[in-house]
């Protein structure tokens, strides 16, 4: 007799597999929709989410084009990797612990994904169907569990957000403010990271900054363990609210919150010298990690790439004096780097615009942090800081220096990190993987 509820495990698995395909397509044809009219999409969305949701419309705060223009990019990336997990899940990472410290749960992912289906009806018209419906219900289902999953597990390991007292706001430049806090309780990161924060004076206004410098260890002077002191460094923004405060009306005292750390850049442990590049306040998680590196005793040479001008208010005696120091950290730096390979990519960068003059106008301080970078070479004792022109220049000179550096052969076992603006961070990647450089070894965080 034939058991009926035997059921073949093979077949059975690719009927799975037809069915998920077929919703995929359905769902990537309904995105497709939705971007040929994204500003139906967008405007359907957000009015039936904020009428229907009226108490959630404070988490939306900031400019609604810019708000529309992210949520169109997001959804994008997530539909594009909905059937690679390897790509999908560092993403949905990333969002669920961005919105963990709005206190995000379970009602606001469902509230927002019922206007997501009546935003897609209404973009859709008549090609929507109710095997289309299903199939979204389905992916964003998939999509609210996993991030709903990670948040839950971060729930169990660190708070959503730091309370913190602000305890230094210092002019570093002519539009950058060092800011720093100290956490009510001790708050663990790397250096190479970055947090949100936000102001008492401006709630629910989150910014992304880089920490500008390594953690404290035990041993160090004035570290207090069971309080942390961040530093972070901010632009002044047009038009950007959080960074106006702090320019314009942030004191020592006031309080501020700071999310969990996040990002996952640090130079390389598996290659053997390094190349960091970076421009404006993108430089300071360059300063971070070259500071760890310094006090950790990694000596594989560094080699910094330096561009665009941050003026610093220096007076004349203390651009002298900043100039004495960028000088001796330079000589001291290349009598321990890559010796002829290093001093031929020095020249190779003067002919490419960073002239001796130029050069040493930068380390007098035309940028903020020539002075710091200077003193952290000598630490470092087997860095080289080369500053050159502005950001939009910054591949050019690079490519320029790394062949150089290369001496007519590759970066083959060369790493790194890459920080600023997305078109000259993405420039200055391909610089170095066409220089040799293995693009697995290459991190990057980009702003802008």
């Amino acid at each position: 007799m034939t058991d009926v509820l035997a059921v073949d495990g093979e077949s059975l698995n690719d009927d799975l597999m037809a069915h998920r395909a077929q919703a995929l397509k359905l769902v990537r044809q309904g995105f497709a929709a939705v971007q040929a009219r994204p500003q139906v999409f967008t405007a359907a969305l957000y009015e039936d989410f904020f009428t229907s949701n009226p108490r959630y419309q404070k988490y939306f705060v900031g400019d609604p084009a810019r708000r529309d223009e992210r949520t169109l990019e997001t959804a994008a990336r997530v539909v594009a990797d909905l059937d690679r997990p390897g790509a999908l899940l560092p993403l949905l990472r990333r969002l669920a612990l961005e919105y963990r410290k709005y206190g995000v749960r379970e009602p606001h992912y469902r509230a927002f994904a019922g206007s997501v289906m009546t935003a897609l009806e209404r973009t859709i018209g008549q090609a929507w169907t109710y095997e289309a419906a299903v199939a979204w219900v389905d992916e964003l289902t998939m999509v609210a569990s996993a991030m709903l999953g990670i948040a839950a597990e971060a729930d169990g390991q660190t708070p959503a957000y730091w309370e913190a007292e602000v305890v230094g706001v210092d002019r570093m430049a002519d539009d950058v403010v060092r800011l720093r806090a100290r956490t009510a309780l001790p708050y663990p990161y790397q250096a190479g990271q970055y947090a949100a924060i936000e102001l008492g004076r401006l709630p629910w206004v989150w910014r992304d900054f880089s920490f500008a410098a390594a953690p404290a260890q035990e041993g160090d002077q004035g570290r207090d363990p069971a309080h942390t002191v961040l530093e972070f460094h901010v632009q002044r923004s047009e038009g950007g609210r959080l960074s106006t405060v702090v320019h314009d009306e942030l004191e020592v005292g006031d309080r501020i919150r700071v999310a969990a750390p996040a990002g996952e850049l640090a130079f390389p442990a598996g290659a053997s010298r390094l190349i960091a590049v970076g421009h404006g306040t993108g430089l300071a998680p360059i300063v971070a990690l070259l500071e760890e590196a310094a006090r950790t005793g990694d000596d594989r040479p560094v080699h910094v790439v330096v561009g665009e001008s941050l003026r610093s208010p220096k007076t004349a005696k203390k651009a002298a004096a900043a100039k004495k120091a960028a000088a001796a950290g330079a000589k001291a730096a290349e009598a321990k780097t890559a010796g002829s390979a290093a001093k031929k990519a020095a020249k190779t960068a003067k002919a490419a615009g960073a002239g001796e003059g130029e050069a040493a106008e930068a380390a007098a301080g035309p940028h903020y942090l020539a002075e710091r970078l200077a003193e952290l070479a000598a630490a470092h004792g087997n860095a080289t800081v080369v500053h050159v022109g502005a950001a939009e220049e910054l591949p050019q000179h690079l490519d320029a220096y790394v062949k150089a550096l290369a001496g007519g052969g590759t970066l083959s076992g060369w790493g790194g990190v890459a920080v600023g603006s997305t078109a000259t961070v993405q420039a200055c990647l391909d610089v170095l993987a066409s220089a040799g450089a293995d693009p697995a070894d290459v991190r990057s965080d980009l702003f802008g």
